[in-house]
C-alpha cells in the first residue's frame, strides 16, 4: 500500500516541481496569488471577518500521473484573515455555488481554502471521459493547491468536509498524510461495498417504534393513493419547472417515497415524527409533507445530471447505500427493482475497484492519527461511521440525537474537540466562536 502511494507521489513530482516558485513576500496578497503560475485570481467581496477573499480557478492536470492527457480548470475560493493564522482547507466534495465560511474555520480564526470536488460544475474536465475520476486524482487536486498556497500560507492546515466532503477530506489525508496537520471530518461514511449491507438494519432501530410505524404507514399510503399524488406531482413539476426527461413523473414519486424515511432520518423535520400525517390526512397534505422531506427535485433532469459524478464514485470505488422497499411489494410500478445505480452516468462502464477501500478503510482504522470523525446517531449515514482504533491519537463522537447537519457546536463533548484541536495545532481556541457558526439548511444527497 505505502509503495503504491510512493510510486504515484513520484509520478506527480514533475508536474508539481514547477510550481513551487517563489513570490514576493512584500507584494499585495492578490499580486502574490497572481505571480504564482496556473492561477487565474480575481478579488471578490470578502466574507465577513476576513480581510480579503478570492476566487480562483487553478489549472489542474486531468490525469496527475500524465500531464500530457490535458487540463483544466477547477476552482476554489479563498479567505484570508492573517499570515499568521492556520489555514483550514474545506471540500465540499460536490460543487460549490458561492463562497462561505466552514465551522472549523470560525473556531480555529483561520485562513479559509474552499474547494470544488473534480466533476462538478466549474471543475469539469472531460466529460466524455469518467475514467479520471477516482479519489487518488481528487487527492492529487488538493495536494496541487496545497503546493501552490504552501509558500503564502505556512502556518499550520487543517483538512475538514462534511458529508461527501467529509469523506473527501478523509481520502486526501490517506494519500498525502503529511499534507495537513490535523483533520476535521463531519458525518462521513466510509462504505466498503457498493450497497453496503450494515444500512437496513439501521432503520430498524433507529427512533422509536412508533416512529418507524408512522414513517412505514405514510410511504404505503402515499402509494395507495397513486393517481391523486401523480397528478399532484405533475402539478409540482409545473410550478417548479421541473423537466422529467431521464425518469418519469412516476418515477420520480416512487423514487421519493423510497428516500423518504432515509430522508427523513438524515436531515429530519419540523415537528419530527408528530409531522407525519395521519392516517386520512387530504391528498395535498400528504404530498406537501412528501417533497419538504424527500424533494422530488432529486429526481429531474437538471439533478440528475449534477449528481452523476457522485454515482459513478458510488459504483467505482467509494460505495453508497441499498434502497430498502421490501415492505413496498406489490406497490412500486414505475422502479419495481430500485437502485441507486440508475442515477450514474448512462452508457459509462463502472467496474467496481475494491482494492482502493481495501487499502483506505485499513489505515483509517488503524494507523491514521490528528483526525476527529464526528457523527450524529440519527443520522442515517452513521450506519456506515468509521471508528478508528481506541489506541490511535484519533476522536471518535457520535451526538445522540443529532443528524447530518450535526456540527461542533452541537456535540456534548465539544471540550474534547477543542482540546484535541488545542494540543495538535499548538494554539489556544475560544469556544465562545461557535456561537456565531450558522445554521445550514440545504441538502445534498450524500
Amino acid at each position: 500500500m505505502r509503495i503504491r502511494r510512493f510510486l504515484l507521489l513520484l509520478l506527480l513530482l514533475p508536474l508539481f516541481s514547477c510550481n513551487r516558485e517563489e513570490v514576493d513576500n512584500d507584494l499585495p496578497l492578490l499580486e502574490r496569488l497572481r505571480q504564482i503560475p496556473g492561477l487565474q485570481v480575481t478579488e471578490i467581496t470578502s466574507l465577513a471577518g476576513y480581510q480579503q477573499s478570492f476566487q480562483v480557478d487553478i489549472t489542474q492536470a486531468v490525469d496527475h500521473a500524465d500531464p500530457a492527457r490535458g487540463t483544466f480548470a477547477q476552482r476554489f475560493y479563498l479567505s484570508f484573515r492573517g499570515e499568521a493564522a492556520p489555514t483550514v482547507f474545506y471540500t465540499s466534495g460536490y460543487g460549490i455555488g458561492r463562497n462561505y465560511e466552514s465551522e472549523p474555520a470560525v473556531l480555529l480564526q483561520a485562513n479559509q481554502v474552499l474547494m470544488v470536488h473534480r466533476y462538478f460544475p466549474y471543475a469539469v474536465p472531460s466529460p466524455d471521459d469518467w475514467s479520471f475520476l477516482t479519489i487518488a486524482q481528487a487527492a492529487a487536486d488538493q495536494h496541487e493547491v496545497r503546493e501552490r498556497l504552501r509558500g503564502i500560507f505556512p502556518g499550520k492546515w487543517v483538512s475538514s468536509g462534511a458529508s461527501k466532503g467529509g469523506m473527501t477530506a478523509l481520502y486526501y489525508r490517506y494519500f498525502y498524510p503529511d499534507d495537513v496537520d490535523a483533520t476535521v471530518a463531519y458525518v462521513a461514511p466510509v462504505m466498503e461495498r457498493t450497497e453496503d449491507p450494515r444500512f437496513p438494519p439501521f432503520f430498524d432501530q433507529v427512533g422509536t417504534a412508533e416512529c418507524r410505524e408512522k414513517l412505514r404507514r405514510f410511504q404505503l399510503e402515499v402509494l395507495d393513493r397513486r393517481a391523486a399524488m401523480l397528478s399532484l406531482v405533475h402539478e409540482h413539476a409545473l410550478l417548479k419547472q421541473y423537466s422529467f426527461g431521464v425518469f418519469s413523473e412516476a418515477q420520480a414519486l416512487e423514487y421519493s417515497v423510497l428516500e423518504y424515511p432515509f430522508a427523513f432520518w438524515q436531515y429530519g423535520t419540523s415537528g419530527g415524527c408528530d409531522a407525519i400525517p395521519a392516517p386520512g390526512a387530504s391528498d395535498r397534505e400528504l404530498f406537501d409533507h412528501l417533497v419538504a422531506v424527500s424533494p422530488l427535485n432529486y429526481y429531474a433532469d437538471a439533478d440528475y445530471q449534477y449528481y452523476r459524478p457522485l454515482f459513478y464514485q458510488a459504483f467505482t470505488e467509494i460505495g453508497y447505500c441499498p434502497f430498502r422497499f421490501a415492505h413496498l411489494a406489490g406497490l412500486l410500478h414505475a422502479v419495481p427493482a430500485p437502485s441507486y445505480r440508475a442515477f450514474a452516468p448512462r452508457g459509462v462502464e463502472m467496474a467496481l475497484r475494491p482494492e482502493t477501500m481495501q487499502q483506505v478503510v485499513p489505515w483509517l482504522r488503524h494507523q491514521a492519527e490528528r483526525i476527529i470523525y464526528i457523527y450524529g446517531k440519527d443520522d442515517p449515514w452513521t450506519a456506515a461511521a468509521l471508528a478508528p482504533d481506541p489506541g490511535l491519537d484519533a476522536l471518535y463522537v457520535v451526538q445522540p440525537g443529532a443528524n447530518h447537519r450535526v456540527k461542533i457546536k452541537d456535540l456534548d463533548r465539544k471540550a474534547e474537540v477543542i482540546q484535541a484541536l488545542e494540543r495538535w495545532l499548538q494554539i489556544d481556541i475560544d469556544e465562545a466562536r461557535l456561537a456565531s457558526v450558522a445554521s445550514e439548511t440545504g441538502r445534498e444527497r450524500l
